[in-house]
């Protein structure tokens, strides 16, 4: 019990515990699907709410505010990746597959769909672990306008969804198709 309390209280320091971290936090990103990432954006959600609401007594309106203020940037990279997922899912059938394509679609999806689960995942971790700290912080910019990069990401969610709903019309696909692509992807058990 003294060596679990002992690294509980050091693990931060060791180096072996950082890079077994990343290397853990790798594979979970890569194995599981958006709709696992969108589940641990709820989580956090939910938790904020019980933060703001119940720890700090805020009103309902700063709640939601500074829930979703928390959670903007992971709600922006899950609606990424989904947007390259699907984008990806149905131009991978409709263009050759040389080397040099297999070579381009394979960095678009690391860059649109991995990077973007592995932030997700690594917010998450990382409010875990510093628990006590996160329901002890209000969002700085609680009660204030939106910053510029509060703004910038909020554009680029609407634009990124604006993407997503018209992949339809821009990719020539049937709605339901496009439906069946999302839900594979946002279905959490499926892996």
């Amino acid at each position: 019990m003294l060596t679990l309390r002992h690294f509980a209280h050091e693990h931060d320091d060791l180096p072996a515990f950082h890079a077994g971290y990343l290397v853990l936090t790798i594979v979970v990103a890569a194995i599981l699907n958006l709709g696992a990432f969108a589940m641990l954006i709820v989580a956090h959600i939910g938790l904020d709410m019980v933060k703001y609401r119940d720890v700090h007594h805020l009103s309902w309106g700063r709640t939601i505010e500074g829930s979703l203020r928390e959670s903007l940037i992971d709600v922006f990279l899950l609606t990424m990746a989904l947007t390259f997922s699907v984008y990806l899912h149905h131009t991978i059938g409709l263009i050759a597959m040389s080397g040099v394509v297999r070579a381009d679609l394979s960095l678009a999806r690391l860059f649109g769909v991995f990077l973007p689960k592995f932030e997700i995942l690594h917010r998450f971790l990382e409010m875990l672990m510093h628990i006590g700290e996160h329901m002890r912080t209000l969002h700085a910019r609680l009660g204030k306008t939106l910053a510029a990069g509060e703004r910038l990401t909020l554009f680029l969610l609407v634009a990124t969804l604006i993407m997503l709903l018209s992949a339809p019309v821009i990719l020539g696909i049937p709605t339901s198709v496009f439906a069946q692509t999302v839900s594979h992807e946002m279905i959490p058990w499926n892996l």
